[in-house]
This record gives structure tokens, sequence and C-alpha cells, in this order.
């Protein structure tokens, strides 16, 4: 079911934006699935210091953070593994399987200011994506270039020593357009011994080489450093040991898009991509060591990636898709764990290769009615192949009410550091699968209220767990999540608008006395946007989440702890001061609420920044 994401402003955004590239072979402007929105004007609205505190504006994310910013940040869709999400940055995979969190990503790296879209699919997408969309989709998608030249420079200062400093240039002449990025950001240190440096570049060339044939090349870096108190360490309030996680990281994106119109009913698109990260890592353990000896990795992982895919359209009503992949996955990791005054290694080197083939089908037997599926087969070196089916329908019943149905399989390949860890890898594992449904409804109250309300059920099997009978890694555990999404959207006034949504997740671990972390039952979020003057803008944001599971090892044993639920507020005020001059003012947790994100991990408290900004 697709969310009503945009409200006042929003609304009146080019109908480009309308169009989704996430969740489908080939651009569409609706999908039967569960999708979500957020625009480049809600982003600047909501002015977030982290793409997760966005995610949280959104109906069925739930958000794990670690203390302030050095700490990793992961996002679960549904009440699903971090590492269920599959992550795209301008369609590019970016989760990385050599990492300890099984190829979870760190939304922490991602620098708000240079995003211009993120378009989220809930459910089931492996049909699409093969491996790791086991619970669904977040895409981040870049600035692209309008017509003519335009250029930018912003800077935005903060309490404890918090800076962003960013600079553009895109533009658009005759057949050639341009995207040029660069961002420096120091998110300080809101919580103690929590900091994050990273540098960024966003390159984006693209030409219309004739009317119906177009290249398009894109090229990200990233270049960063974090210091954090190790996970589960009880953080600055309970550790034993104050001395703290490191690592400095790297990550590159090259891409390159060759599309052609071969006629007006069938479209050939041509990518290819490089996805390189490397990270050296160091940590001191978790005193007394018993649970997390000391240790270190210096990571390297390079995944290509070609994809080859038609769009036909045989019927104004039908579209239909097919193509092929192939994806080479190269990872390695140097390092040791330190235990008994010995230092024991951990290195793991591994490469895979995965072809696949897929179909896609889009009809629209009536005004009222879209029906879509997807089948895709998968053959993984070294692992069975695998095959994966997506099936939704949206039907309009009567005026102003649409009903959604969705139905998909997924499965995930287990990570090189689950595969191949010296001390806990188990090179037998199979891959993790998982069946998900979900059922919604939207309703047109009145030309500005829109309700809407999804029902989902996701069941995953064989997921990866460590036994400490073994000392090793295992296929075990199965995971029933369940739970129902609600939106409203209001606009009470052309100046005014609310977007609120709210989201209930039971998870139920299958014959095991267990609890997992970091997933709350209830979160809910309420985001207030005001145009108060022509020239001044003000967003508040209010959050809730309910309380969670907390894992923590201080003691020198596991321990698991229930954290408070917790409310936080942002406020944002923008103004205009001249045509290309900006202001503006954020005030983060304006209510100073004291809570924790972990065990011993408290939240940063009321922050103060001020940015301005020359668009030109």
């Amino acid at each position: 079911m697709v969310c009503l994401c945009a409200t006042g402003a929003a609304a009146s955004s080019a109908a480009i934006e309308d169009v989704l590239v996430t969740g489908t072979f080939s651009p569409q402007p609706a999908l039967t699935a569960s999708v979500s929105v957020l625009n480049a004007e809600q982003i600047t609205a909501l002015n977030k210091t982290n793409v997760a505190d966005l995610l949280k504006t959104l109906p069925g994310l739930l958000v794990e953070e670690q203390g302030g910013p050095g700490g990793l940040t992961a996002v679960s869709i549904r009440g699903g593994e971090a590492n269920f999400t599959l992550v795209l940055v301008d369609g590019v995979e970016v989760n990385d399987p050599t990492n300890t969190r099984g190829g979870g990503f760190d939304f922490a790296n991602l620098d708000p200011n240079l995003v211009d879209r993120i378009e989220v699919v809930r459910g089931a997408q492996s049909a699409v994506y093969g491996s790791d969309a086991v619970a669904g989709v977040i895409n981040v998608i870049t600035r692209r270039a309008g017509q003519g030249h335009q250029q930018a420079v912003s800077a935005e200062w903060g309490e404890d020593d918090y800076a962003d400093y960013n600079a553009s240039a895109l533009g658009r002449f005759g057949a050639f357009d341009y995207t040029v990025e660069l961002a420096h950001r120091d998110d300080g240190e809101p919580v103690e011994g929590s900091k994050r440096k990273t540098d960024s570049a966003n390159v984006r060339l693209g030409w219309r080489v004739t009317d119906a044939q177009e290249l398009t090349l894109g090229y990200r870096y990233v270049d960063g450093d974090r210091r954090s108190y190790p996970e589960q360490s009880g953080g600055p309030e309970l550790a034993v040991n104050k001395d703290l996680d490191k690592s400095d990281y790297t990550q590159e994106i090259l891409s390159l898009t060759w599309g052609l119109d071969i006629s007006s009913a069938w479209r050939s698109l041509v990518k290819a991509s490089r996805f390189h990260a490397q990270e050296d890592f160091v940590s001191p353990g978790i005193s007394p060591y018993l649970e997390v000896p000391p240790n270190a990795s210096d990571t390297d992982f390079t995944r290509d990636y070609v994809n080859w895919t038609h769009t036909l359209i045989p019927l104004p009503a039908l579209t239909v898709s097919v193509g092929a992949d192939y994806r080479h996955e190269d990872g390695k990791s140097t390092g040791y764990l330190e235990f008994a005054g010995n230092r024991l290694p951990t290195d793991f080197e591994l490469d895979r290769n995965t072809a696949g083939v897929f179909t896609g089908i889009t009809s629209r037997p009536m005004d009222a009615m879209l029906l879509q599926a997807a089948v895709r087969y998968d053959n993984p070196e070294g692992f069975d192949s695998e095959t994966s089916w997506h099936v939704g329908a949206q039907l309009s019943p009567i005026a102003d009410v649409m009903l959604a149905a969705n139905w998909g399989e997924s499965y995930k390949l287990p990570s090189f550091f689950a595969l191949g860890q010296a001390l806990v890898g188990n090179p037998d594992l199979v891959p993790e699968q998982g069946e998900s449904w979900d059922v919604g409804a939207v309703w047109q109250l009145a030309s500005t209220i829109r309700l809407g309300v999804t029902w989902f059920d996701n069941d995953y099997r064989d997921l990866v767990d460590f036994d400490d009978a073994t000392f090793r890694n295992v296929n075990r555990s199965n995971v029933q999540t369940r739970g129902v999404e609600l939106q409203a959207d209001w606009q009470p006034l052309d100046a005014v608008s609310i977007r609120t949504q709210g989201t209930y997740t039971d998870i139920d671990v299958k014959r095991e006395d267990t609890r997992l972390t970091g997933r709350p039952q209830w979160v809910a979020s309420m985001v207030l946007q005001w145009q108060v003057a022509p020239d001044w803008l003000t967003t508040l944001d209010y959050q809730f989440s309910g309380e969670q599971w907390s894992a923590s090892r201080y003691t020198g044993e596991e321990l698991t702890v229930e954290l408070d639920s917790f409310h936080e507020v942002d406020w944002v005020l923008r103004w205009q001061v001249a045509k290309a001059w900006q202001l503006q003012i954020s005030l983060d947790n304006a209510l100073d609420e004291d809570y924790e994100t972990a065990v011993g991990f408290p939240a940063p408290g009321r922050e103060f920044r001020l940015g301005v900004k020359f668009v030109n």
C-alpha cells in the first residue's frame, strides 16, 4: 500500500518525484507494496543530524541507537533483524557482509544534507533484489540536477563542537547534466566518549546522447572515523574500562547506467556498479573480559554488480520486465582476539558469485485495480539455488477508498563474517529464509484528511545465531513478527500540515526463552509543518518510543534490561532572509528528555544548532 507522505508544500513537488524507483524493475507511478517516501522539502524541513532520525517519522521502522553519534545506528523493518534491511544509495547496495553485524548498515555514516529523497518498501523484496531484502528496502537518493545552474554553500554549528559544512554545484545545459557535492561533518561529543567525523563527496554526470539514449556516471566517497564505548559495555555510566572503540573507515560507490529506448514500447537498461568498503577497527573489549576480550580487525570488501533489464509495454495496461544480473563479492579480514595474554587470529577471506534471472509484471486491467507480480531465480555459488516470489493487488472498490494486499518470499545468504570468522565462523550455514504478507486500506476521509492502516505478518526461519555450547554460529532461530501500522495525514489549513504514524510490533521467538533487543512494541511520531509567513517556516517533530529490551555485559556476564519508554520533541525554524540567503535554528530534544538508548548509554540532551545557507 502506498502511503501518503507528502502534504502541504510537499504536494506540489515535481511530478517525477511521484515515480517510485525502489521495489520495482523499472520506475512506476505506484506499487501494491507498502511504500513510504520522504521528499526534499520534508527532509529539509526536519533538518535532522542523522538519516536514522528521518526514518523514525515513517511507519514500520524501528531504530536502534547506541548513545551519541559514535555508536552504531541500525534500522529494523517490521521487527526483522537489522541486517534483513537492504540499504541502497542511488540504487547501489551498501550492505557489507564482512562486518560483525552480519551485513547490517550503520546509518550514522550518511549525511542528511546530501539526501534528496528516501524511498522505503516494506515486506519481502527478494523477488526484485535477491539476497538481503528480507524485511524490506531503504533507498537513499542524492540530489539530481534541474534546468540551468545552481550553486549552494551551507554551514551549521551547534553545542558540544557540532559543525557541518556543505558546498554543491548542479545544473543542466543542453544534453549534459552534472551534480557535484562536498561535505565535512563533525558531530561533536554530545554524549561522553561518542564522536564521529565524516568527509563526503558525491559526483553525478549525465549525457543525453540522443533522444532515445542516455548515459549516467556516478561516484560517491565517504571517509570517516568514530569513537564510542564498546557495544554492551555499559557506556559512559556503567563501563568499568573507560577505553573506547576506534574505527576508521572509507566507502566508495562507482556506478554507470546506460538507457536505450529501442521503441516506444521497449526500453533497455544496463546498470553496472562497484561498492568498496574498508574499516580498521580496534576495541578494548569489555572489562572484566570474560565475555568480550580486546579485539581488532581490518576488513576490506568489494561488490561488483551488473544488471540488464528490458521493459516492454505490449498493451497500454500491461508492463513486463525481464532481465538478468550478476554480482561478485570479495571480502577479507585480518584481526585478533586477545585472551589470557595470547592473541588468537580471527582472519578470513571469502568470495562468491551469484547469477540471477527475473521477470516482473504490472497490469492495470481497470482504473480501479493494480496487479503486480515478480519472480526471481538466483544461483549463488556454494549454496542451493533460490526462487523468490512476490504478488500484490491494489483495488479501489469505492471512491476515496483503496485496499491492498501483498505476499512475498525472501532469503539472505550468510554473511562472510558468519561463515568464515576463524573462531566462530561456520562454513555449513544455510541461507536465512523469510515469508511475509500484509493487507492495508487507505481512506480519503476528506480533501484534507487521509487515514491508513496496514496489518503485517512475517515468518523468519533458519536465523543465524551464536551457540555457546559449540562456540560457533548455527542456524536455529525461528522468529515471527506481526503488527499494525497506522497513518494519518491532515492539512487543516493551507499553511499547516500534520503527518502522524504509529506502529505496533509483536515479536515471537519460537521455541526459545529469549528477548530480542532494540525493538520496542510501540513507536509513534507526529510532524507538524507550519508556513507562518511567506519567508518563515517552522517544523515540530514529536517522537515516542515504548519500552524495549537492551543487553549488556558490563558485569562480566550477559544481562537483559528493559529500558523505559520516552518522548522527544525537536523544533526547527527557517527564515528566508533574502532570495539567496536562509537562516535556520534547530532545537533537538527540546524538552531535555532524560533516557537511555542502551544500558548505560544516555541519549544526547537538549542541543541547539544555528545554520546559514546561500543558494544562487
